[in-house]
């Protein structure tokens, strides 16, 4: 079962997905798929044992992957500027 020490600059969290408050430098006990969720928030959440830490060097993997394999179709011609041709003229 994985460990996560909260080290959120916040001090105490709560956490809706654990149903607690976790306290300043506390460290839990949580299950992988919660793990997943809260290893998503790095500047709150560090792993602290081998399982944990094995997860967070897995998501942190598969956010490479995705981010030099995603595209985003909506700015392919951002940089174009519009030629403004018959806007705002009856024709």
């Amino acid at each position: 079962m994985p460990r996560l020490k909260n080290i959120s600059p916040l001090g105490a969290l709560d956490v809706p997905l654990l149903r607690r408050v976790i306290e300043a430098d506390e460290i839990v006990d949580v299950t992988e798929d919660q793990a997943r969720v809260l290893l998503l928030q790095p500047d709150n959440y560090q792993p602290t044992d081998k399982a944990a830490k094995t997860l967070a060097a897995d998501l942190t993997a598969q956010q490479d992957d995705d981010g030099a394999e995603s595209h985003d179709g909506d700015n392919e011609d951002a940089g174009d500027q519009a030629s403004g041709e018959g806007e705002g003229e009856d024709q």
